[in-house]
């Protein structure tokens, strides 16, 4: 359930009328000739049970994220380690470790995944692999676990960043709506079909009362939409969605808060720590003597 944790840096922001009409909200989309610019990052979100429906066993979940989306030159590398504690009301506790650690090119054409879960100290789940795209679709290839088949992809797959880069262009040219096939490697199935929903664009910075030092961080701009994700199972018959995410997404990349929604509970994290990549040195000379 706590599988796909791919991204691109959720945060907390509800698609709801209220939000629409809320102080700072801006309807003109961004002017389509400005470029999506990502400037690399590295967060830390402190993550806490957000709500819980009657009849859940979750009492308690607490944890943290750490996210770095990296510029490696031809590629994004991304690297996300997600610690969180369970109190279940039974008066059971277990913890549960995931990393995940992808590399991506730019040009959205090839992937390398690496995910692994651990559960009260020991590995539950193992998946590393590549995969490929054309103009004529792809395939995900897993190297560990051995008996895994492969996966196909069709023509308008994504792998996450590229993704994450489609959101910010629709939201910029004022787009509401749209689906897409997102492959990332992180369980069996390996891809998932993910609906977007972008509101109104936001025109001022999310307060945070629960952390005030981010308010004045370089990296936190006016300008962010509120997004909700929907993701399904590419074999699901009931026509809901395995989880939801909201998130408030800045044109540079950085997601300002988060929450997640897994049916019976929730968790949301908030940003406590923010910083820039150093810039990668692409056009650094090659050493000759290797």
């Amino acid at each position: 359930m706590l599988s796909r944790w791919y991204l691109v840096a959720a945060m907390l922001i509800l698609l709801s009328p209220v939000a629409s009409q809320a102080t700072g909200i801006a309807s003109d989309p961004r002017p389509p000739s400005e470029p999506i610019v990502i400037t690399p990052h590295r967060a830390l979100y402190k993550m806490t049970l957000y709500s819980q429906k009657n009849g859940s066993n979750i009492a308690d979940v607490s944890g943290k994220m750490y996210f770095e989306w990296a510029d490696a030159c031809d590629g994004w590398a991304v690297q996300q380690h997600l610690k969180l504690h369970f109190a279940y009301s039974e008066g059971e506790e277990s913890d549960v470790n995931s990393t995940v650690i992808s590399w991506e090119s730019k040009d959205g054409k090839k992937y390398n995944f690496n995910v692994r879960r651990v559960t009260n100290g020991k590995e539950t789940e193992n998946y590393r692999g590549h995969a490929s795209l054309d103009e004529h679709g792809g395939r995900g290839l897993y190297t560990i676990p051995k008996d895994k088949k492969e996966v196909k992809l069709g023509a308008d797959a994504l792998f996450p960043s590229a993704h994450t880069l489609l959101i910010l262009q629709k939201a910029a040219a004022g787009e509401k709506f749209f689906t897409r096939r997102v492959f990332d490697g992180s369980d069996e199935e390996g891809a998932a079909d993910v609906s977007v929903f972008i509101g109104g664009r936001l025109d001022q910075p999310l307060a945070s009362e629960k952390n005030p030092a981010m308010n004045d961080n370089p990296l936190i701009m006016k300008e962010a939409w509120p997004v909700r994700l929907a993701f399904f199972k590419p074999t699901s018959e009931t026509g809901e969605p395995d989880y939801e995410m909201d998130m408030t997404l800045q044109p540079n990349g950085v997601a300002r808060t988060m929450h997640i929604d897994y049916g019976d509970f929730s968790v949301s994290g908030v940003l406590t720590n923010l910083e820039t990549l150093p810039a990668s040195n692409c056009n650094a000379p090659k050493d000759q003597s290797e």
